[in-house]
């Protein structure tokens, strides 16, 4: 069973392979022009209103782009991979257990199999690809960088890889969560999408800005301090234990 779930899932991984590795070449072939942008743009900046630099953030990032392990971390970790990790979850998760009850077959499967077993199976397929390309491609950054004759370093890839790899195990057991609820393979992708989408509208708000992972996951903690968020790791950890927890015990009573 382990076998036919990566197999069903082939097709998915190979599509976002390509895309993402499309963007990472642009990625790579934008990095001449980045300071030439970066001096066309601050005084532009410099002269925009208040209230656009506010809704901007802080782009004093934009001085540092320059530097070969800046410019990686803030293009490919923090924006044109990164930012697209949770849909990348959603893709591989939303299936896993709703086709099985849109499609009837879970009465085949618990026919053969008990309970724990066709979770543990299932649920541990769709980890390993979500992990096997999260890892994949982080580390596809800086090689391809200094393959293009750039000189970046592996270690911030290889803290901001551990914040992503626990990020995208948070957002895979939410979204599991959701597929076992559902008995279709509409469902899980729409209310996926809204959380994908909601969750940095959330983090706009002060109080509320702890419920947005994506600066977690898109490493923002390394790229402007070299340093890893240890406490959102662990919370995000805990969360991530008590959502699979949570995800087992709904698999296990819900009526087939």
């Amino acid at each position: 069973m382990f076998y036919k779930e990566i197999h069903e899932m082939k097709l998915r991984v190979v599509i976002m392979f390509v895309v993402l590795l499309i963007s990472l070449i642009t990625t790579v072939a934008l990095r001449p022009y980045a300071a030439q942008m970066m001096e066309e743009m601050t005084p532009q900046l410099e002269e925009m209103p208040d209230f656009l630099k506010n809704l901007m953030g802080d782009v004093s990032g934009l001085s540092r782009l320059n530097d070969d392990n800046y410019y990686l971390l803030s293009q490919w970790h923090g924006k044109n991979y990164g930012q697209f990790l949770p849909f990348v979850v959603l893709l591989i998760a939303f299936p896993i257990f709703a086709k099985e009850f849109d499609k009837k077959t879970i009465y085949f499967l618990l026919s053969r199999k008990n309970r724990n077993e066709v979770f543990r199976t299932k649920y541990l397929a769709g980890l390993g690809t979500v992990l096997t390309i999260t890892v994949v491609l982080s580390l596809l950054g800086p090689v391809a960088m200094n393959l293009s004759g750039y000189s970046t370093a592996f270690a911030d890839t290889l803290k901001v890889l551990l914040q992503q790899l626990v990020g995208v195990t948070f957002f895979y057991s939410l979204f599991t969560m959701i597929s076992i609820m559902s008995r279709d393979q509409v469902k899980p992708v729409v209310a996926g999408v809204v959380i994908v989408l909601g969750l940095p509208i959330l983090g706009m708000i002060d109080t509320l800005s702890w419920l947005n992972p994506y600066p977690f996951i898109l490493g923002s903690s390394v790229a402007q301090n070299g340093t890893i968020d240890w406490i959102y790791l662990v919370s995000l950890l805990a969360a991530t234990v008590v959502l699979t927890a949570i995800d087992y015990k709904v698999f296990e009573k819900k009526e087939v």
